[in-house]
């Protein structure tokens, strides 16, 4: 626990030098919020708090967001709303579903819709070889797939190949080349596929997937996705940040919001000499409204939390309850 106290604590020192440095610029390359552990770790990575969404500090979105309602009009102080995606094909974690693959080099025309795959092997998703990881076994250098799937609308836009590989990986859409990379991932990532609509036929169609070993371990796992449009939030106003102080246990921010000032202050009470307070999973938020004409204000503050938070990937299942609500008159 104080090895992972002291990483966070090193990495506080690291901004406040930056700050110290730059100080008539005030900003710093990410700013703490939560910082309890490297687990519970969420930074607002912009130097407008409503910019971007927050994320945990290897770069997973873990969406904070924060509202004010002040005399009927809403002001966002915090965060901002992170992409959400419809599945068109799944990927098995959020579905079991079965390919065709070999080991062994196909010919040429391997990655088109009327290739003949006799003699290729049928096997479920994930493929791979650290174990309690794969459904299929992978432990060759080489590993060529295909995934026939059908689509009842080709006109579909806004499309993304929902994958995580392990290593160097060639992914085509009915022969076409969508995308290719070297390196490896540890996470689901989100590539857009251009010209979706053109490429994707009614019908039967084939995503074929070359990947390659090179070193250390191996994994495969895909699918398609549609980004969803989410409405714009009607009628809420960006909160104006006048000012921004990182400290050693906390972060300050100071907003207008119409007629009120808005501090916001997230603190992480990590004080060595203290350790049940260290040992403590609770960080602390907490807002003060102050009318900017000293007339009474109706002031209602709404922070959501993400369900990323309490989870390792999107779609595992959480349940949320006992929602509070708090109104302050001001």
């Amino acid at each position: 626990m104080i090895k992972y106290c002291l990483k966070s604590l090193s990495v506080l020192v690291l901004i406040f030098s930056f700050l110290a440095g730059n100080s008539q610029n005030r900003k710093a390359p990410a700013y703490p919020l939560i910082t309890h552990d490297p687990y519970f770790s969420i930074w607002s990575v912009t130097d407008d708090a409503t910019a971007s969404p927050t994320k945990h500090w290897t770069g997973a979105d873990q969406s904070l967001t924060g509202f004010v309602k002040v005399d009927n009009k809403v002001y966002r102080f915090l965060g901002k709303e992170t992409k959400a995606y419809k599945v068109l094909l799944p990927a098995s974690e959020d579905k079991t579903f079965s390919v065709k693959y070999t080991e062994s080099k196909p010919a040429e025309d391997w990655q088109q819709i009327g290739y003949n795959e006799s003699g290729w092997k049928s096997g479920a998703a994930p493929f791979g070889d650290e174990a309690g990881n794969f459904k299929t076994a992978w432990r060759s250098d080489d590993l060529w797939v295909r995934r026939e799937f059908t689509m009842l609308n080709n006109k579909e836009e806004d499309v993304y190949l929902k994958l995580n590989h392990d290593d160097n990986v060639a992914v085509y859409l009915n022969g076409t080349e969508i995308y290719n990379t070297s390196g490896w991932v540890h996470k689901y990532i989100y590539i857009p596929i251009k010209n979706a609509s053109t490429i994707l036929k009614a019908g039967k169609n084939v995503l074929a997937i070359h990947i390659k070993n090179t070193a250390g371990g191996r994994h495969l796992d895909f699918g398609l996705v549609k980004e969803e449009q989410t409405v714009a939030t009607k009628n809420v106003l960006n909160a104006v940040q006048n000012n921004v102080d990182v400290k050693a246990t906390q972060t300050i921010y100071d907003f207008t919001c119409g007629p009120v000032d808005l501090k916001v202050s997230f603190a992480s009470p990590l004080i060595l000499t203290d350790v049940d307070l260290m040992a403590r999973p609770v960080s602390y938020v907490t807002f003060t409204a102050t009318s900017k004409d000293g007339r009474a204000r109706n002031v209602e503050v709404l922070f959501n939390t993400s369900t990323n938070l309490a989870v390792n990937t999107p779609a595992q299942e959480v349940a949320a309850k006992n929602i509070a609500r708090v109104v302050c008159l001001y």
